[in-house]
């Protein structure tokens, strides 16, 4: 960054934020571009009325006092000459009590005016939902209005009438002024006009707005013709505790919103924050200077200005209130910190955010007590106060100091190597040996199977050899209850890990990951590893669990290969202006209330409507229908990458040593709208047509899958779609290798997903519970099979490492716990975890508990209600 940049983000970063939220939320309320520029303009004029209006203040007081001195230092500059001029003039300003430094006041306003119009400039020149909008004669907001055309000569006329109204207020605010000080106000007008000429109509709309805002405001001060004498006069000494107070409080919320919380969400998410977009790697710590710059901005510029054009028993109500937001602010951090499973790369909760009604009374009944009791002190305490204020300058030295020293720690340990690059991948498969290679594709559907293959002929052709096993269940239906048993058996069920309550979850899992790549490298096997899912529980796996084996190569995959997808190149920018910006946005909305936190937080956008339109949407449908997106699901595109250079990364050998690959991948995690009938992604998909013209697709069999749910049925169905198409050119590339016939592949996921109620027979009624959520998909194909068959056998992800070892590894042993691994009875009950607590930080303990947390039993046939069972107790 430049020092131009750090300016920014000092003194217009802050404001522009203000506009993007106001703005933001006027959009929501009215639907219309042009309304919410109207609402903003109104918004943000009220909001600094009373800046302006103390502006106003000081530069009629600047302007009597220049009127009072000028007669008299005209004369003395006539009279007298050289040094003793000097002298005689300093003398009667001296006396007078005026400084030629007073002048800048009389420009109080039109300093102030600059960095609102640059930060209006940035955000309104940006905006691209502008784009294509008309209002009224004007046919795009997002253009310069173009209402006059002469030939091929287009006329703005907007930023005419913008200049006009704003020569007429500059009159009229001008009143008796000197000839000279009104030419200076129509040349600033003027300047301002060669400013927007050019600009989007929908910016010069709101400076116009802005500027009738000012016309009527100086109409009103002509009416009450106000003097100098009706200046507001600040007759109370300046209270220096109530400042002490304001200060520190500032502080406190500077150092909360852009240190402290950022510094937390960096510490615990340093992989998911490296923009892998580009090739400059840098360390996730540098956004933190970003969200520090905005907030010293914010609470020790912007806000400190405002309080300082204030009188003082405004002053004293401000310095109660921030005092009050700093201790409500630091309680609902750290006592009702609540958490929506992991933070995505773009600061946006894997979990939708829902508070219930009993956490946000308790969270307001507690903020309303500690206010009240910090008003009480401030206001009838003032011994109390005193002492305070120390004591919270020591607080804030002690919380600026924490994490400092977290940082200092992290940049020191952080490694620019930590990501492998994507030419260090190589996926060793043979073609004299034999290779086994486990997929386990994440929340795959497995009743979309014959959906898919039956409007793909092309595909399930590709899938030959193939055996589908659709009556499969999993033990969980998130991954950290549900993948630990797919990757090392039936020693790692919820239930099995919870009886061995002595040691760590995170160890458990990492112990399970390593079940099948340990004993494939024991028999002397060539084993690769890509995105181990949760690997030492972080959601960009942490592949150095696997250091200690140097035979096995682990790689992470998703998001280093962004470099060769376009379209991930090129988002690399949005990445980095969403943590710039959105870690301090972030660390505001934590500091809030439960019932303010949704609206600060925005289904993930804080308040900024281009992260809707700048072609990439995330964790948020929001605007989106059962056959519209707008945007790129930049998360599904990242994982599809992967699979989509499979063949790139083969290390092709003729070696006849044996290969294992393990691969991860969230293509079928991410439901994403792709244009049909090819299943690729757009910035914009309206797939309405095809979808009403081939309704008949979604009936296979007699059996109809419900598909006018919610927009995710079509989004979940055709991610899937788009990971089998990508699967099935992998698998003819292995054949025209020689690779195909001599290699095992094992499909699995780890869970269904528990938001689609799409198939009748997976809906346990007595339970109202939904077996699609535990439906993982499992399909085999063996050496040298052939044709595509389907068995109703009752299988669980946990058969994956026997069915992995089968004929290949004989009697196989855990090699961490020493036990023989061995399937298990399918006529007995099989018991499956039933929880919401997936957030791994949280749920990060000896076992996985839940308050709300059950336990279901299944046996032979999942689609057989008599089959399940709740299950009365806890099973270890």
């Amino acid at each position: 960054m430049t020092i131009l940049n750090y300016l920014f983000l000092l003194l217009i970063e802050p404001i522009k934020l203000m506009i993007e939220v106001i703005y933001f939320h006027a959009y929501k309320i009215t639907g219309n571009c042009a309304l919410a520029i109207v609402f903003l303009s109104l918004a943000v004029n009220l909001l600094v009325l009373p800046l302006y209006n103390r502006a106003d203040d000081l530069q009629l007081k600047a302007k009597a006092k220049e009127d009072e001195v000028r007669p008299m230092a005209a004369h003395i500059k006539k009279v007298f000459k050289g040094d003793e001029k000097v002298m005689m003039l300093q003398a009667f300003y001296r006396e007078m009590g005026y400084s030629p430094i007073n002048t800048l006041k009389s420009a109080v306003s039109l300093i102030l005016q600059i960095p609102f119009f640059m930060a209006a400039y940035y955000f309104l020149s940006e905006l691209k939902m502008l784009h294509g909008i008309s209002m009224g004669p004007i046919a795009d907001l997002g253009k310069p209005d173009a209402l006059l055309t002469f030939g091929n000569m287009n006329i703005n006329l907007l930023p005419i009438l913008m200049t006009g109204i704003n020569v007429i207020s500059s009159f009229i605010y001008a009143g008796k002024q000197s000839v000279k000080d009104k030419l200076k106000l129509i040349g600033m007008a003027l300047v301002f006009l060669v400013l927007l000429y050019g600009s989007p109509s929908g910016l010069v709309f709101y400076w116009t707005l802005n500027n009738v805002f000012s016309l009527v405001k100086n109409i009103i001060l002509c009416i009450r013709k106000r003097s100098p004498e009706d200046t507001v006069k600040n007759t109370n000494k300046p209270d220096k505790i109530t400042n002490a107070i304001f200060l520190i409080s500032c502080g406190i919320l500077a150092i909360l919103t852009g240190l402290m919380i950022p510094a937390d969400v960096v510490s615990q998410n340093p992989a998911e924050l490296i923009n892998s977009y580009g090739t400059d790697l840098h360390s996730p710590v540098l956004y933190l200077v970003s969200s520090v710059m905005i907030a010293v901005g914010t609470f020790l510029i912007w806000i400190p200005l405002f309080y300082y054009l204030l009188k003082e028993k405004a002053k004293k109500i401000i310095s109660v209130i921030l005092a009050t937001m700093a201790a409500v602010g630091a309680i609902n951090y750290y006592v009702f910190n609540k958490n929506f499973g992991f933070l995505t790369k773009k600061i946006i909760y894997e979990q939708k955010m829902e508070f219930s009604v009993k956490d946000m009374i308790l969270n307001l009944l507690a903020d309303l007590v500690l206010a009240g009791l910090v008003v009480f002190v401030c206001i009838r305490k003032k011994k109390l106060v005193r002492n305070g204020v120390a004591i919270l300058l020591a607080g804030v030295i002690f919380l600026a100091s924490l994490p400092c020293i977290a940082t200092a720690v992290f940049s020191a340990g952080y490694n620019h190597s930590y990501h492998n690059s994507p030419e260090d991948i190589k996926i060793s498969m043979t073609t004299e040996g034999q290779n086994v290679v486990v997929i386990m594709m994440d929340r795959m559907i497995s009743a979309y199977i014959p959906y898919i293959f039956n409007e793909r002929p092309d595909v399930a052709a590709q899938f030959d050899g193939f055996t589908y096993y659709p009556n499969t269940i999993s033990f969980g239906q998130y991954t950290n209850f549900g993948s630990p048993a797919l990757y090392g058996g039936y020693e790692y069920t919820p239930a099995a890990i919870n009886a061995r309550s002595d040691e760590m979850l995170v160890d458990k899992h990492n112990e399970s990951l390593c079940v099948m790549p340990q004993i494939f490298s024991d028999n002397g096997w060539n084993v690769t590893v890509g995105d181990p899912s949760y690997a030492n529980y972080n959601w960009i796996p942490d592949v150095s669990i696997y250091d200690y084996n140097e035979n096995i190569k682990a790689y992470q995959m998703a998001g280093v290969l962004n470099s060769r997808s376009q379209i991930l190149v090129d988002c690399g920018e949005d990445f980095e202006t969403r943590l710039n910006r959105n870690l301090f946005c972030y660390g505001v909305m934590k500091i809030l209330p439960y019932v303010l936190q949704p609206m600060a937080y925005s289904e993930g956008a804080y308040g900024y409507m281009n992260f809707a339109y700048d072609g990439y949407v995330d964790a948020s449908y929001q605007g989106n229908s059962l056959h519209t997106q707008s945007g790129y699901m930049e998360s599904f595109i990242q994982e599809k990458t992967v699979l989509d250079n499979l063949d790139d990364m083969l290390e092709i050998t003729s070696d006849p040593t044996n290969c294992f690959f393990m691969l991860a991948n969230g293509t079928t995690h991410e439901p994403t709208l792709l244009t049909e009938p090819d299943y690729t992604p757009a910035v914009f998909v309206d797939n309405t047509e095809y979808d009403n013209a081939h309704e008949d697709r979604f009936t296979v069999n007699g059996v109809t899958m419900h598909m006018d749910t919610s927009y995710l049925t079509y989004a979940a169905y055709e991610c899937n779609m788009a990971a089998c198409i990508a699967l099935g050119e992998w698998f003819d590339y292995l054949r025209e290798n020689g690779l195909y016939d001599n290699t095992r592949i094992i499909i699995v996921s780890d869970h269904g997903d528990e938001r689609l109620t799409q198939f009748d027979d997976l809906l346990v009624e007595d339970l109202r519970f939904n077996a699609q959520s535990v439906n993982p998909i499992l399909m085999v194909k063996d050496f040298g099979s052939m044709g595509f068959t389907v068995s109703d056998v009752f299988m669980t992800n946990a058969d994956t490492p026997l069915i992995a070892f089968e004929g290949l590894v004989e009697d196989p042993v855990n090699p961490f716990t020493g036990n023989p691994m061995t399937g298990t009875d399918k006529t007995e009950d099989q018991l499956i975890y039933i929880s919401d607590n997936l957030n791994t930080l949280e749920n990060s303990g000896t076992q996985f508990e839940d308050p709300d947390g059950y336990w279901l039993t299944v046996h032979d046939d999942i689609r057989d209600d008599d089959n399940w069972a709740l299950y009365d107790g806890a099973p270890y």
